[in-house]
């Protein structure tokens, strides 16, 4: 839905598959709908229908060529996983729930900071998992809700790829023992110089399901 980040999920599978030649690596099917309405906008208008309506065509084409999964690199459009199933009998891959379900099974941070869109972030994505996985979620103050919705649209609309303030915000969000959740694909375009963060990026998680997936 993002063309960058479309490109950046791509890039991830091709460098993570364990491939030696061309035909080592996964097919794919990659539909770049760029002009689908903005899901932050939908969800606060609560204009679903245009959303789904234009979405619903993008299903029928995965229907059509009887992929095996379907992953949607948008953390906000999970907003609709229910509908979305209701459009197709093809595996979703949940890359929200997958995402808290690795940092419960696979780290020891308790509390989850969800950085995203104003769409993600009030419509509450991410919560139903949290409290699913017995977790527990950090209220972002409104300042760091702008800051990661600022961020987003940097780098959608100046294609910004570094943020010393973003960076600061994560550094913050550790230092209180807190798990910061990528949760745009804008923001795993970022780079960051501090190696030390502690951070998921919810593509990668998404990245590491589908090639999982695919070998199976």
């Amino acid at each position: 839905m993002g063309p960058l980040a479309t490109v950046r999920f791509f890039e991830r599978i091709v460098k993570n598959t364990d491939a030696h030649r061309d035909q080592d690596h996964i097919d794919m099917v990659i539909l770049n709908h760029a002009s689908l309405p903005d899901r932050t906008k939908v969800i606060e208008e609560k204009n679903y229908d245009i959303f789904l309506d234009a979405i619903k065509k993008d299903f029928e084409i995965m229907n059509k060529l009887k992929v095996d999964n379907i992953a949607i690199p948008c953390n906000t459009s999970h907003f609709f996983i229910d509908e979305f199933k209701k459009m197709t009998d093809i595996n979703i891959i949940n890359m929200v729930e997958e995402t808290v379900a690795f940092i419960a099974k696979e780290t020891n941070f308790n509390k989850i900071a969800v950085l995203g869109t104003y769409g993600t972030l009030n419509s509450k994505v991410y919560e139903r998992y949290i409290s699913k996985y017995k977790l527990e979620s950090y209220l972002l103050s409104d300042g760091e809700k702008e800051l990661s919705m600022q961020t987003i649209y940097s780098v959608k609309e100046d294609g910004l790829t570094s943020s010393k303030k973003f960076e600061k915000l994560i550094r913050d969000l550790n230092e209180k023992d807190i798990m910061p959740i990528l949760a745009c694909t804008e923001l795993s375009c970022l780079k960051f110089s501090d190696s030390s963060l502690h951070y998921i990026d919810a593509m990668d998680v998404l990245t590491k399901k589908c090639i999982e997936k695919s070998m199976e």
